[in-house]
């Protein structure tokens, strides 16, 4: 059974200092986070604002703080069926591979595109360019040796088991990994418990020990099927099938980053996750 590390995404505390925002984390009762600079950190609107000044002060807060990177999240659109602006998008994760590198990130991290960004595009071609991202994206990793983690989200081009296994078999990279967020795989029509647990079965049995790390949010179903957050203690996603598969795999430690944090609830999100962990 892995060992679970509780951890949050960085954005959720706001815009800081790499010191004061790791510090924060860190004082709320997380041990690691999911950094995106783009998002977290004030002073960078983009890419170009990562500095190597800017690193090494992340890489001393880390030393600093005891919070480690979880995940370097690299916010891209990696299934752009237009090539310049795949390629545009590619070209930001390249150039933050040895930034992970140095900050000792255990993956860097991405999903795969929203459908409603490409009005009219099949899913199909979608992923297709999701392949072809992901090959020129791989040899780099594999050469720093920084591993690349990507989610399957229901709305997104990649938005199934099924439809990740093909990634992964189609890369066959073993520097591509998978983040795991539960409640991603779900929609109102297969948010029955049976439902989710026969995803579940999935997730484990053809891809669980390519998990990098796990998401843990809330979320529930409106009468119309569109989704949208819950605390925790409301969520409909079933955490206790979803864990009982995570407990399985073989993978000596997996981080667990809680999405859409709210400081000020840190003790009690933190007690309702780690009560799956046994």
């Amino acid at each position: 059974m892995p060992a679970f590390i509780t951890g949050a995404r960085g954005h959720d505390f706001g815009r800081h200092t790499p010191a004061d925002l790791l510090g924060a984390i860190g004082q709320a009762g997380f041990a690691c986070t999911q950094l995106a600079y783009t998002k977290a950190v004030e002073g960078v609107s983009s890419y170009s604002d990562v500095t190597p000044q800017l690193v090494e002060a992340t890489r001393q807060a880390v030393q600093d703080t005891g919070v480690s990177i979880a995940v370097y999240g690299t916010y891209v659109e990696l299934s752009y069926v237009d090539e310049d602006r795949r390629k545009a998008e590619v070209a930001k994760v390249l150039s933050q591979i040895g930034n992970a590198r140095i900050l000792g990130a255990r993956c860097m991290g991405s999903e795969t595109t929203p459908m409603a960004k490409q009005p009219g595009v099949r899913r199909q071609d979608a992923q297709e360019a999701l392949l072809r991202s992901l090959g020129e994206i791989l040899p780099a990793c594999e050469e720093a040796g920084v591993l690349f983690g990507i989610e399957c989200v229901y709305h997104h081009a990649m938005n199934t088991p099924e439809a990740t296994r093909m990634v992964l078999d189609t890369i066959a990279s073993p520097n591509l990994k998978i983040i795991c967020d539960l409640a991603n795989y779900i929609g109102a029509e297969n948010a029955a418990l049976d439902d989710q647990r026969r995803i579940w079965d999935k997730v484990g049995s053809w891809y669980g020990d390519k998990i990098a790390a796990v998401h843990f949010k809330g979320q529930a179903f409106k009468p119309d099927g569109s989704h949208y957050s819950t605390s925790l203690e409301d969520s409909a996603i079933d955490y206790a099938g979803g864990f009982a598969m995570l407990r399985q795999l073989p993978q000596a430690s997996l981080p667990v980053l809680r999405e859409e944090a709210v400081p000020a609830r840190a003790a009690s999100d933190i007690a309702f996750m780690e009560q799956f962990y046994k």
